[in-house]
């Protein structure tokens, strides 16, 4: 297995680890526990590339595209289970159902014609860090929101982290003069490792004071 590999690999392992404890997660504290545009942008990628676009990355990378497919729907069930726990009070409750349908409508077309610009192989590198980037900003975002670890781990902080950083590492060895990417890539560590920082003082989210009712 070449160096490029093993990064990949280790990445793919980061991010089954992250995607397995934004599920658990979820289910502890009856929330969801990845921004709804968050886990649009992720179950459409993986669905582009593990159905539409096979193959791209080779085997080892289809496979892992497969598994992290698998854990997107766990989390956008459980997204649906417990929307209203952070859904905003000023918005009626009809609009969700709307906009959830208009996400896809407008994340899957976009992320179609980068492929149709870039090819497939860089199409895939493209989407799949404008989608990291992205996703960096709506957990600071949420964390910030929310004021506490609340759908939030360490470990999804870590994990997000570690996997982004061993996949730029690969991505880099792969195509060390693509500037673009390393751009990218140093703002999306950047992002990661504030958030690791932040969520790390961020209160804890009592999940006792909500599952117990108050006694008289």
């Amino acid at each position: 297995m070449s160096l490029i590999d093993a990064f990949g690999l280790a990445s793919g392992i980061f991010w089954i680890i992250t995607y397995a404890c934004v599920i658990r997660q979820g289910l502890l504290d009856r929330t969801y526990a990845m921004p709804f545009l968050a886990l649009v942008m992720n179950i459409t990628w993986e669905f582009l590339f593990t159905f539409a676009y096979p193959s791209v990355g080779g085997l080892m990378q289809e496979l892992i595209n497969g598994v992290w497919f698998a854990a997107d729907i766990a989390i956008v069930a459980i997204f649906l289970k417990y929307w209203r726990s952070d859904y905003p009070k000023n918005l009626p409750e009809s609009y969700f159902w709307p906009m959830f349908a208009l996400a896809f409508v407008m994340v899957t077309p976009i992320m179609v014609a980068i492929v149709s610009v870039f090819g497939r192989d860089d199409g895939s590198v493209y989407t799949a860090y404008i989608d990291n980037l992205i996703m960096s900003v709506l957990f600071l975002t949420m964390l910030i929101r929310r004021g506490n670890r609340r759908g939030q781990s360490m470990w999804i902080a870590w994990g997000k982290l570690l996997g982004t950083l061993t996949a730029a590492i690969s991505q880099y060895l792969y195509s060390p003069g693509n500037v673009l990417w390393l751009v990218i890539y140093l703002e999306i560590v950047f992002l990661d490792a504030l958030y690791v920082a932040l969520l790390a003082k961020a209160p804890r989210y009592q999940r006792e004071l909500q599952a117990t009712p108050a006694v008289a």
